[in-house]
């Protein structure tokens, strides 16, 4: 993706900017869906991922699966605690 591209990309329910989840941002993600401490807004499991992209607060992840960024509201990761 073009870096122009990146920041342009906004959370599609509050129109906030979006960071893409740094590796360590991706094992401190992997760490708190295994803790319990992070679920998908609609309650589903949480599919396998290989990059994410966060809100400025950090408590929710919308995930790359299979290399497409999904940004289903639905389907975003939602976090107890910032990553």
């Amino acid at each position: 993706m073009q870096p122009h591209l990146l920041e342009m990309l906004a959370d599609p329910e509050t129109r906030k900017p979006l960071s893409r989840a740094s590796e360590a941002d991706l094992a401190k993600l992997r760490g708190a869906i295994d803790a319990g401490r992070a679920r998908r807004r609609d309650g589903h499991a949480i599919p396998a991922f290989e990059g994410a992209f966060l809100t400025t607060d950090r408590k929710v992840a919308y995930l790359v699966e299979n290399g497409v960024p999904n940004f289903v509201i639905d389907e975003r990761v939602e976090l107890d605690a910032p990553v």
